[in-house]
């Protein structure tokens, strides 16, 4: 391998030296220089990091529930704000499409973890931490298997790349096939599956490691991936087997993190509030509360001085049950009053969504009155609860405290293991008691149980309210294969008018659509096909965008 200067390490570099544009030529950093030095090797992994998601990321800086039926990105029809926009109403090309970018910052980590990896036999022991190592290479492995896993979600068939190749050195090597999804799996998997046995459960004992790659997190990325890769989108011919696999790893995954200590946070609200707790497997810090982006200035009503631009939908709203019956709000059983919309729900609504008239901080929620949108702005008039700091005042820039973006954790461990067992060998104990461990942490009527079809029906209800605003829904209506149905409707928000005896509408906000043909999977970022345009016949565009 020829000696090469690390030019990727240059944020790393950053942040532990003088500024990088102060530093002379002879400065820069080779290969051997780092991995030679296990706290070099352990930086250079740290950048690898840097793309994991959190609310804002890898979305650009916008929520990705606004591109699904849970929210609203409340200024979508402007011109600084159309990536949700872009999705909802199918306004894209392959040259200018939400997510393009990921492309190459994905495979610029995957790049990344394969120059660690054939860099590997360098890297010294530390003798005050022999296990140091080899968890760096754990950790390694798992986060280009999580990198791929965004790749093969996002795109389908993509380029599995497990060398290190320089286009520099190798003027063709750029001109990549576009592997198939099963071998883009099996590679995910092998990696977790050496993964596994290099981390550790968990960090109880060295706490600084917090957020780094362990083995709950592995087995946890391993059953979700088998999920996916079980589902309608990606197993169109309903192999059982591969729901066979994907519920014996998520089986082994819920077993491993409940062995070591993780478990349903008794306070669901907090879930999302609190640095740490026990709920959580996996997870990175969020973005703070003020200024552009920040969690509570994006989210806050108006009258709060927030911005107001993540707004819920009503469809999200109706899917809350009622509590005492545990029945969803169309059934006449269900105790709902339409005249009293916001009572007697799910107790995860007030802890995801502020609505008209929740009291916050100190006051009614008035959307005709100081919440009410601004000008040109297209608001539902329901905002995010869950993230949220009540303390936080956005007047003032005080109360706020950090809090993470989860990744992770018990609750989908749960959710995921029901659908996959009940797919595999249908409902029945295991199946049931996963499901109400769920219901059960949120205080909702047990479900008494049913067939394949109705236990299904209610896992996915569970995932659309458990998970709500987690990132999950957008990929879960895409690897059901009923997005065509969900992200291709009309969606609404609410207007209320009145006092004491208050009248409530739901206006229709924007026309949605979304072509099966077409929506499921991305296109290739035109600047890649024009890079391998009559060199690589193999290297195609994604079905139904050429």
């Amino acid at each position: 391998m020829k000696m090469r200067l690390l030019w990727l390490l240059v944020p790393f570099l950053a942040a532990c030296t003088k500024n990088y544009l102060d530093r002379k030529p002879s400065d820069l950093i080779t290969e051997d220089e780092v991995f030679r030095n296990i706290e070099n090797a352990e930086k250079f992994v740290n950048v690898i990091y840097q793309s994991l998601p959190n609310i804002y990321k890898p979305a650009s800086a916008w929520p990705l529930s606004s591109a699904t039926d849970e929210t609203n990105q409340a200024s979508d029809n402007s011109a600084s704000y159309p990536d949700a926009g872009n999705f909802n109403t199918g306004s894209m090309s392959p040259a200018n499409f939400p997510m393009q970018s990921q492309w190459n910052e994905f495979y610029g980590k995957v790049r990344s973890c394969n120059i660690f990896l054939a860099n590997y036999e360098k890297v010294p022991q530390d003798p005050n931490y022999p296990e140091r190592r080899a968890r760096l290479r754990g950790e390694v492995l798992l986060l280009r298997a999580y990198y791929y896993f965004n790749l093969v979600i996002r795109w389908g068939e993509v380029p599995l790349l497990e060398d290190v190749l320089n286009p520099f050195d190798e003027p063709d090597a750029i001109y990549y096939k576009r592997n198939s999804i099963p071998e883009v799996m099996a590679a995910i998997v092998r990696d977790l599956d050496e993964a596994k046995d290099l981390l550790p459960a968990h960090y109880n004992a060295r706490p600084n490691n917090w957020g780094r790659a362990s083995k709950a997190i592995v087995l946890g990325l391993k059953g979700r991936v088998l999920l996916y890769n079980a589902s309608p989108l990606f197993n169109p011919a309903n192999d059982q087997t591969r729901w066979r696999a994907a519920a014996d790893a998520c089986r082994a995954a819920l077993d491993t993190a409940l062995t070591n200590g993780y478990a349903l946070h008794a306070n669901y609200g907090e879930i999302f509030t609190q640095y740490f707790n026990r709920e959580v497997i996996w997870s990175r810090p969020a973005p703070g509360a003020f200024g552009d982006g920040g969690i509570d200035r994006e989210m806050n009503p108006r009258g709060a001085n927030g911005y107001g631009n993540v707004n819920p939908l009503q469809e999200l709203v109706d899917d809350y049950e009622m509590k005492a019956t545990g029945l969803p709000v169309t059934d006449p059983a269900s105790g709902f009053n339409p005249q009293r919309p916001y009572d007697g729900r799910d107790p995860r609504f007030y802890a995801t969504i502020l609505y008209p008239g929740a009291i916050w901080k100190g006051r009614a929620l008035d959307p005709n009155g100081a919440d009410a949108p601004r000008s040109g702005q297209i608001s539902t008039n329901y905002w995010p609860r869950k993230y949220q700091l009540e303390s936080v005042n956005l007047f003032a820039g005080t109360g706020a405290s950090d809090r993470k973006w989860v990744l992770m954790r018990t609750a989908e461990l749960l959710l995921n293991y029901a659908e996959a067992e009940n797919e595999a060998g249908g409902p029945g104990a295991d199946v049931y008691n996963a499901i109400n461990a769920v219901r059960g942490r949120a205080d909702m009527p047990a479900f008494a149980g049913g067939t394949k079809e109705a236990t299904r029906a209610t896992i996915r209800s569970e995932r659309r309210i458990e998970l709500a605003l987690e990132d999950h829904r957008f990929w879960d209506v895409r690897r059901w294969k009923i997005a065509e149905v969900t992200e291709n409707r009309d969606v609404h928000g609410v207007t209320v008018t009145g006092s004491g005896n208050v009248q409530y509408a739901y206006p229709v906000l924007e026309h949605r659509v979304f072509n099966p043909n077409r929506d499921y999977w991305l296109p290739v970022p035109q600047s890649e096909i024009d890079k391998v345009s009559g060199r690589n016949p193999a290297f195609k565009q994604t079905q139904g965008w050429n």
